[in-house]
């Protein structure tokens, strides 16, 4: 049986968490007033430095080689080694996955391509609200 004085710190714990605001900062996914630091597009998406390490495993290409490619290059060596050639290991591709399918678009057709023309369509403000 609890004591009444741990009662209180959970329900004043509770209180806080529920009360307190959440920012993830770690994804870049900040207000559009932040510019160049707001990740955006299905390259972003698809770049984020796990997929490049993951696929890396599976490609004969060297480190230095990806890094210095253009950001469409290294999204399509993610796309063709963790979407199409292999299965991922990590959380970030079914992550990257779940994304996708939320905002609509179909990704067991497995094209890169049509997935960025559907992209392109929208913009950054589609995505993001000011803040107050």
């Amino acid at each position: 049986m609890r004591s009444s004085s741990s009662q209180s710190v959970r329900e004043t714990v509770l209180d806080v968490v529920a009360k307190t605001p959440v920012f993830d900062i770690h994804t870049h996914l900040y207000d559009r007033a932040f510019g160049a630091l707001s990740l955006w597009g299905i390259d972003e998406l698809l770049t984020y430095h796990y997929l490049i390490a993951e696929s890396l495993r599976w490609s004969e290409v060297f480190v230095r080689e990806v890094l210095e490619s253009l950001e469409a290059q290294q999204a399509d060596m993610i796309w063709d080694q963790l979407f199409l050639q292999h299965s991922p290991i990590s959380e970030a591709l079914p992550r990257r996955l779940t994304t996708l399918n939320t905002l609509g678009l179909d990704v067991k057709k497995r094209d890169l391509p049509a997935l960025r023309r559907e992209y392109a369509q929208w913009s950054l403000e589609d995505f993001t609200t000011r803040a107050m």
